[in-house]
């Protein structure tokens, strides 16, 4: 009986298990990021039990419920909290996106270089793009990945050629002679902004030669943070004067290693074509030209004779720079952790082509790797970076498009033969012989920095940074006999190589203590450093003429001469002491304190020190219970302010001294003599900056329309000025500092807006624009300066003084350019009036969209601005034209001319003779007439990508992959007449329009 019974209570609890083992069930998923990333440590629990857990590396979940129905909960901090109600065998498996909360915005931690301070905390002017902005552009310079993001900072790029030039201004140009250029901090090590380029007979690289910065990876870049104000400068003292660009490059990941690889491919053309003369346009102007001046062509005017084909036409903008530029872009970088250990070893590869014909171009290889040591939580932490890039470009010495304007009869470049053509010596310049004339350069690049740290008590933290930056760049210029006309009679001895060498070192080391502790109901930071850093930058550039072959000029050992052509050598030193104390009193109000002492070797004995500091203030009145209560849509608001001074040390070095060259030998003896461009001055001192600031910081309905709108006056004085000198004293100069002030204005608007914010949609917009104000306030003794036709008080800097044009002379049909004081000469007093050449405001419009796996970005840039017009570049009036100087043809624009007594018109009549082309020039150059209008509105940047499912994925253990389309600069908007209304000029290559396709892979 007791067995039995036994028996039957067995087999009730085998049931009843059976049945529990039934109800219960698993419930797996997966977890994403809106961006379709798997996100980790990802809380997930069922309602009303205590059933959870979370998501691993791969975003991915699994736990058993008891129950057939029921509700499962998902939070993770900074996202919104989510939940789905399940029915076991009908939704088991969840694929869940998390959407971020917007609030967390203001949480996101800023780069303000010796220190980090979350967004909704900074009393500061910084703005910030991250690598996910710059990934989706197609440019090869981080400066390109700025432009018409950051308000208040105007970004030029001079030339579309790679590895060139650009003009970067933070806040308007606060020093009348020198250095403007913001610092460039990478991974906290300075970074030098000049040319690292020779520069010999003009740059075809810009304004400012070869870029430093393109020397560096934008897929190494993890943020990029632009400091304006004083309060977030002054820790940077003079060298933060004109504000300061922070680079961080990407760092180690924890968690799984995780190997991702980038590889895209592209081509870059020019974006529009002047509209210039075709053939009989062209030939018609020319005899309208002699028709009005009385004259017959010459012998030697072969283009319109008969000697040159009258129906032949070359389309020069399709011949010389019509090209496709070919581009490769490829990136592999692996990272991971190991217990206290993370790395990043990454290596890149980028090439780029020219428009022009023939096999120009640049390439850029580089490696990149990082080290940490150490957890948050750990007493000593250290980080090691490296960045090292090898840079090789050839390039001609002239930029082709300076030969737009030859005339469009012009005979083939080559002959049937394949040979150069020149005509019979009727041409003087063959564009593809000057391609013979190339620049080849090698660049090394180095970065380095080792940063230590040790909590010595809980809250008091030594630090050390130790880094080291280098360049070495060897260059070649070559001009070959065969790159000169026939017709200039050229011998061997017109074979010349330059040979030039340049190295720039810069070292630094900032050792910091950093404190923190609570005082009463708030918390306090505090820091002390140190600056110690050097730079040696040399150059050495030999000339070598006296080669029997062209073939032989890259062999110096084959040149009959070598003379020294440029040996300069300097050294900067510059030290410093900086301290940083910040104290925030409930969450509320914020006031951050910073002053530095600065010490540099471009001054004298007497002067090299000086003190710099700043105050700045923040109060977040949406903590208020006032506000919480009664403006319930106002998610965030903060009012801010700053007031400091910064100084500025950007000129040359050795500026203080009285320099001395080599001069002729006399009696058999060397000599020297002085340096007669300037005299020596011991007693000039820093350039101080003083700026202040205010702003306000909106954010509205959970920050999904958040604004901010900046207004700051800059007053730059004590400005050093070169000053006029007696001829008697064998120098023109003196720099030495004068009270003349530059003040720079203005307002500066960011918006961005979250329209709209469904799983499988996403419309995200922002907005920035830039209301710059520039003056010359005071500059005494500007009447007796060398200035006193440059500048006027109370106008800006931009400015060109000029003649009054009064258009031209219905009855001449030239220019009629008003003589002022009417001496019978125009000179500089004629020039009384002024137009102004910088922009009036400039910004952004950027939009983002998503749908599933699908996401379109594109960036519309605008500029309002005056600047130079095609006559800046045209080399003669419309209708002249010389073997010597084969630039005569012109814009369409030149065919309403004048042409009768009587006529209105703004061109002047054809003509061929001296008098008529000085009349022009000096209505072009000194008048006025090549400034105008130059707007315009971008489609700076479009990028569309696709997610490929994860399903296809798996199946090749690929975590994740994205295809991309991207498009730089791909259409512009102007009513300007020229090339290019960015760069501004028919001499020099325009930037480029890009589009590339990608492929993104993580495994």
């Amino acid at each position: 009986m007791k067995k039995t019974i036994l028996t039957i209570v067995l087999a009730i609890l085998c049931l009843i298990f059976r049945l529990q083992s039934q109800e219960q069930d698993t419930i797996t998923g997966t977890i994403y990021t809106q961006d379709r990333k798997p996100l980790a440590g990802v809380t997930i629990k069922i309602m009303d039990t205590d059933i959870s857990a979370t998501t691993d590396q791969n975003g991915k979940f699994s736990l058993v419920s008891k129950t057939k129905k029921g509700t499962v909960i998902f939070s993770y901090t900074g996202y919104e909290t989510q939940s789905m109600d399940y029915i076991m065998g009908r939704e088991d498996k969840f694929k869940i996106f998390m959407r971020e909360l917007r609030s967390q915005l203001q949480e996101v931690e800023i780069n303000a270089g010796y220190y980090t301070v979350k967004e909704r905390e900074r009393t500061g002017s910084i703005s910030r793009i991250s690598s996910q902005t710059i990934e989706k552009q197609p440019v090869n310079n981080p400066l390109q990945a700025l432009q018409g993001r950051v308000p208040g900072v105007a970004i030029t790029q001079q030339t579309g050629l790679p590895g060139g030039g650009f003009s970067v201004q933070i806040r308007g140009r606060n020093s009348i002679t020198s250095g403007n250029d913001p610092l460039y901090i990478v991974d906290g090590v300075s970074y030098p902004s000049t040319n690292i380029s020779f520069n010999y007979g003009g740059n075809i690289l810009g304004n400012n030669g070869a870029n430093p910065l393109s020397l560096l990876n934008p897929y190494d870049i993890e943020t990029i943070e632009v400091l304006k104000d004083a309060d977030a400068t002054a820790i940077y003292g003079s060298r933060g004067a004109n504000g300061v660009i922070l680079i961080k490059t990407k760092k180690n990941r924890t968690g799984d290693s995780r190997l991702n690889a980038v590889f895209s491919q592209g081509a870059a053309a020019v974006d529009r074509r002047a509209e210039l003369l075709n053939t009989e346009q062209y030939l018609g102007m020319r005899r309208e030209a002699f028709k009005n001046d009385g004259l017959t062509p010459t012998t030697r005017d072969f283009d319109v004779n008969g000697t040159w084909a009258a129906d032949s036409y070359t389309n020069w903008q399709k011949e010389l720079i019509g090209g496709a530029a070919p581009m490769t872009n490829a990136a592999l970088n692996l990272s991971g952790s190991s217990g206290k250990i993370s790395y990043l070893l990454g290596g890149n590869y980028y090439r780029e082509g020219t428009v022009y014909p023939g096999s120009f171009g640049f390439n850029r290889g580089g490696m990149h790797s990082s080290l940490d040591i150490g957890s948050p939580e750990s007493p000593f932490r250290a980080s090691f970076s490296t960045n090292y890039s090898r840079t090789n470009s050839i390039l001609p010495r002239n930029d082709l498009t300076q030969f737009l304007a030859l005339a469009p009869n012009a005979p083939d470049l080559y002959d049937a033969s394949g040979n150069l053509n020149w005509a019979n010596k009727t041409v003087y310049i063959n564009p593809m012989a000057l391609m013979l004339r190339t620049n080849k350069a090698a660049t090394d690049n180095l970065i380095a920095n080792l940063n230590l740290s040790y909590k010595l008590w809980r809250n008091l933290e030594l630090k050390g940074s130790f880094g080291y930056t280098t360049q070495i760049r060897e260059e070649l210029n070559k001009i070959p006999l065969a790159s000169f006309a026939p017709v200039n009679n050229a011998t061997a001895a017109s074979r010349v190589s330059y040979f030039a060498n340049a190295r720039n070192n810069t070292w630094q080391a900032e050792p910091q203590l950093n404190y923190s502790t609570k005082l009463g109901s708030g918390r306090l930071e505090a820091l002390v450093g140190l600056t110690f850093q050097e730079n040696r930058n040399e150059m050495k550039a030999l000339e070598a003429s006296g080669f029997s072959s062209d073939e032989l000029m890259e062999n110096i050992l084959s040149a009959a001469n070598v003379l020294p052509y440029q040996v300069t050598y300097s050294q900067y030193r510059y030290t410093a002491i900086f301290a940083r104390l910040n104290y925030s009193l409930g969450g509320k109000y914020f006031m951050n304190l910073t002053g530095r002492r600065d010490g540099s070797s471009r001054f004298g004995q007497d002067r090299q020190f000086a003190n710099f500091g700043a105050i700045g203030a923040a109060w977040i009145f949406s903590e208020e219970t006032l506000f919480k209560e009664n403006l319930r849509f106002l998610t965030f608001g903060k009012l801010r302010a700053s007031y400091g001074i910064t100084g500025n040390d950007q000129i040359p070095d050795y500026g203080y001294l009285q320099l001395w060259y080599s001069g002729n030998s006399y009696q058999g003896k060397a000599t020297v003599r002085p340096n007669t461009g300037r005299v020596g001055n011991p007693d000039f001192a820093w350039e101080t900056n003083r700026k202040l600031e205010a702003a306000v910081q909106l954010g509205f309905w959970q920050d999904k329309i958040n604004l901010e709108v900046s207004w700051y006056r800059n007053r730059s004085s004590n400005q050093l000025i070169g000053d006029p000198l007696p001829l008697s004293t064998g120098s023109s100069t003196i720099t030495a500092n004068r009270p003349a002030t530059i003040e720079n204005s203005g307002l500066e608007i960011g918006t961005n807006f979250k329209l709209i914010n469904k799983t499988n949609l996403t419309w995200s917009a922002a907005f920035n624009m830039s209301i710059p104000k520039s003056r010359l306030i005071a500059y005494p003794g500007l009447e007796s300066s060398d200035d006193a036709y440059n500048y006027i008080i109370g106008q800006p800097l931009s400015i060109r003084r000029n003649y009054h044009v009064n258009g031209v002379n219905p009855q001449t049909g030239f220019y009629d350019i008003e003589d002022y004081d009417g001496n019978g000469t125009l000179d500089d007093v004629d020039r009384y009036r002024y137009k102004f050449t910088g922009q009036y405001f400039f910004g952004g419009i950027q939009n983002s969209l998503r749908y599933k796996q699908f996401s379109l970005d594109f960036l519309f840039s605008f500029v309002k601005q005056n600047g130079n017009n095609y006559m800046s570049t045209t080399t003669f009036t419309p209708g002249r034209w010389t073997p010597e100087t084969p630039y005569g043809n012109q814009l369409t624009i030149v065919l309403d001319r004048w042409q009768q007594p009587g006529d209105q018109s703004q061109v002047q009549r054809f003509s061929t003779t001296n008098s008529a082309n000085t009349i022009f020039s000096d209505a072009k150059n000194e008048g006025g007439m090549a400034i105008q209008d130059a707007s315009y509105i971008r489609l700076k940047n479009i990028s569309v990508s696709y997610i490929l499912p994860a399903k296809l994925l798996s199946a090749v253990r690929i975590k994740q992959a994205s295809l991309n389309i991207q498009g730089q600069n791909v259409l512009t908007f102007s009513k300007y007449k020229g090339l290019d209304p960015e760069s501004l000029s028919m001499l020099s290559l325009p930037p480029l329009r890009v589009f590339s396709v990608g492929l993104n892979l993580t495994f």
